[in-house]
């Protein structure tokens, strides 16, 4: 990315989220039209990753343009921001009586991730200088924890399917 003059710099910053407004209002939608919550869940969680993946790779083709690349990085923020919406909802679902341990799983896995994450991209970073290569392993990632929501995530606590319902996973969405 070219370089910005510290006079440049604040009219460049990145453009606030709205998702917040959008996600209630998509959810109504959703709804009105015959959505299920579990299909609600995996539209929010599956289109957070897939339209931030999508809009993720040709971002290092933008980078003659400050302000289109940071609409663009801005974008996929707010897309990252719709998965959420699907999947911490989710951990109450998955259990009635071990939400907090269910949770606190979540979170540290995503918390080692976080950790991670910087350390093996720049590793990548550093073998190919290549920010093309980068990115596509994040949208990668994402494309790949979109397909393993949508394919496993359940609205069934596992307590009540131990006492005699029929298994999440066997149920349409």
């Amino acid at each position: 990315m070219p370089p910005l003059s510290s006079d440049a710099a604040p009219s460049n910053g990145p453009l606030p989220p709205r998702r917040q407004s959008l996600n209630p209002t998509i959810n109504g939608i959703l709804a009105r039209r015959g959505f299920s919550l579990l299909q609600c869940r995996k539209f929010f969680t599956c289109a957070g990753f897939t339209l931030a993946a999508a809009i993720l790779l040709p971002v290092y083709s933008l980078k003659s343009s400050v302000i289109v690349s940071t609409v663009a990085f801005s974008i996929v923020n707010a897309c990252f921001g719709l998965a959420p919406s699907g999947f911490k909802s989710s951990y109450l679902d998955i259990t009635e009586q071990y939400v907090g341990i269910i949770s606190g799983y979540g979170n540290t896995l995503g918390t080692v991730a976080t950790g991670l994450q910087p350390k093996l991209i720049g590793y990548v970073l550093e073998a190919t200088n290549n920010w093309t290569i980068v990115l596509g392993i994040v949208a990668g990632v994402n494309c790949i924890a979109a397909l393993f929501f949508f394919t496993y995530a359940v609205d069934t606590p596992v307590e009540k399917e131990t006492a005699g319902s029929a298994p999440a996973s066997k149920k349409r969405a």
